[in-house]
């Protein structure tokens, strides 16, 4: 049986990011920090947990959110609001 791998958090922040239709120079911009430093979070494994807070807040979601963030679970809520909509 195959165990799990560890969340790759630089994937979600990116994701969101990309959802959020900002670019790397926004984010870095809002955060204090270089362009290129917004691509080391993005390839990174893991960052540390208070630069993880400051980097939810600049994308506009909780840091619960970013950490257990997945495309099933966008796709979940649009599908409930679309349904509750009508």
């Amino acid at each position: 049986m195959e165990t799990p791998s560890k969340p790759h958090i630089g994937r979600k922040i990116s994701r969101i990011r990309e959802l959020r239709g900002m670019k790397q120079e926004a984010l870095a911009q809002v955060l204090g920090v270089s362009q290129q430093t917004v691509s080391n979070f993005e390839n990174s494994e893991e960052v540390e947990e208070s630069r993880l807070g400051e980097i939810a807040s600049a994308l506009g979601v909780t840091l619960e959110g970013l950490k257990h963030f997945t495309e099933e679970s966008v796709f979940n809520k649009i599908n409930n609001f679309h349904d509750n909509a009508i």
